[in-house]
């Protein structure tokens, strides 16, 4: 009856991993070059709008910075845009993975694990980078700041059963 109880309730083990992190550094930019120096390697940056007031991050995954806060250089000016690189962050990323093994000796020599591993047990949305084209040779890009994707997966869920022997 001893080893019984013992094999039900020995043997268990619980790890769990948490990743946090904070967004990286963006740069919001043309996707034209004003400057007309010919470089297509190295995006242009708008100007800074000095009428504008309030957060430039919103947060929100339909507009994750607000591009009112940025001004359009005229095409073919030869002006760069005075927006230092990396001045706005990107989302972040939250994750906890958690994993339950239980380990139960059949005979001398073999064992047998069942494993239950969740990922991203809380079920978080951790977006990618938005999109950084703020102005075409348009005007205002109707998609600047946008998300469309996710950096990880939704929560997953994995059984196994292992033999070892």
């Amino acid at each position: 009856m001893e080893r019984w109880r013992n094999g039900i309730v020995g043997g268990w083990s619980l790890s769990n991993l948490v990743t946090l992190q904070s967004g990286f550094p963006i740069t919001p930019q043309l996707s034209y070059n004003p400057t007309n120096n010919g470089d297509n390697r190295n995006p242009v940056r708008p100007f800074i709008n000095p009428n504008f007031t309030g957060p430039i991050v919103t947060g929100n995954p339909g507009q994750w910075f607000n591009p009112a806060a940025f001004l359009m250089p005229p095409v073919n000016s030869g002006f760069y845009g005075n927006l230092g690189r990396d001045t706005l962050a990107g989302p972040g990323l939250a994750t906890w993975d958690l994993a339950l093994l239980k380990e139960t000796r059949i005979h001398e020599r073999m064992n047998l694990q069942f494993r239950m591993e969740v990922f991203n047990l809380l079920n978080r949305a951790n977006f990618n980078t938005p999109n950084l084209i703020v102005f075409t040779p348009n005007g205002l890009s109707g998609t600047a700041g946008a998300i469309t994707s996710t950096s990880t997966t939704s929560r997953q869920i994995q059984f196994g059963l292992k033999l070892n022997w």
